[in-house]
């Protein structure tokens, strides 16, 4: 099923607006003409895809070597039974071991660095494609990596992208779109067959908040947010008051102090921290008993946070 965006590779972004432009437009494949019947001419055509930034970027062909830097990109591309030739994945910078959900999926793929020269690393692969959301889109690399080839970015208005649409834009760029839907709908009977056996969850409140120190946290107050679509599909709805305060500062993700952990509470709380400041989690640890009858604060020593799509 499809987990949850990670928060940690979103969270520096908690300071910058949100895009005007809120809608991915995939432009329409250029097919070679209706007189052409050849599948190998369909796999070569060239798809242009229309960011928010305003950018038009190009893919030419079906894409063979391509560069993931962020692990949704990484899930998307496994889903289709694509192996980057290299990635990024914030839990295995910050554990030193790719995440269990890969299994030996990337063992032949190579690993970025961040602390390192990633436009050199990136080079190095030869890439044709390059999905570099979140931290790359900002950074002041971003332009050189665009030079090495088609570069995509952010393809909504959300700080997290919705997961359907990451999936729907691999699926236009491998041309198959045949094999997005199946993915889409395999992740929606998940969630479909969740809520059947979970009938209570419907209606009840929800958090979800990233701790980053021992007195810092980043909550997510967009209902609309990418990293909300899991718990809406579960039928759960997010804490008013977190909808409140995300409106009053105008940032989908707002920054708290341990002290107002309070407006935390909710029916279930999902709680993430990077684990190598010293007493990282002591301020989700004092989160109360939840309504739902168990104790919902989650102090995992690996990120829970994360996309996944199986």
């Amino acid at each position: 099923m499809s987990g949850l965006p990670d928060m940690r590779r979103t969270g520096g972004l908690c300071g910058v607006r949100r895009s005007w432009v809120v809608v991915l437009l995939v432009a329409a494949v250029a097919l070679m003409g209706a007189g052409c019947s050849s599948t190998d001419e369909q796999f070569t055509a060239p798809v242009q895809i229309n960011l928010p930034d305003g950018r038009q970027v190009t893919v030419d062909g079906t894409p063979k070597r391509i560069v993931t830097l962020g692990g949704q990109w990484t899930d998307v591309a496994l889903s289709f039974g694509v192996v980057p030739v290299g990635y990024f994945d914030s839990l295995r910078q910050q554990t030193g071991s790719t995440p269990p959900w890969f299994g030996d999926k990337l063992a032949d793929s190579t690993p970025i660095e961040l602390e390192g020269d990633v436009v050199g690393a990136v080079a190095a692969l030869e890439p044709d494609l390059i999905l570099a959301p979140g931290f790359a889109s900002m950074s002041g690399s971003f332009e050189n990596l665009s030079k090495l080839a088609p570069t995509i970015d952010k393809i909504s208005g959300q700080q997290v992208d919705p997961w359907e649409d990451m999936v729907t834009l691999m699926g236009t760029i491998l041309h198959q779109p045949d094999r997005a839907t199946e993915i889409i709908a395999g992740v929606t009977a998940n969630t479909d067959e969740i809520t059947r056996e979970f009938p209570g969850l419907r209606g009840k409140t929800y958090t979800f908040a990233y701790l980053y120190g021992s007195d810092q946290l980043s909550v997510l107050g967009d209902a609309s947010d990418g990293a909300a679509k899991l718990f809406t599909s579960l039928g759960l709805r997010m804490a008013p008051q977190v909808i409140r305060q995300s409106s009053r500062t105008g940032q989908p993700r707002f920054q708290v102090s341990t002290e107002n952990i309070p407006m935390l509470g909710s029916d279930l709380l999902d709680g993430s921290a990077d684990t190598r400041p010293a007493g990282a989690h002591g301020g989700l640890a004092r989160v109360s008993k939840s309504p739902l009858g168990a104790d919902r604060c989650r102090r995992d020593d690996v990120d829970s946070s994360d996309q996944r799509i199986e």
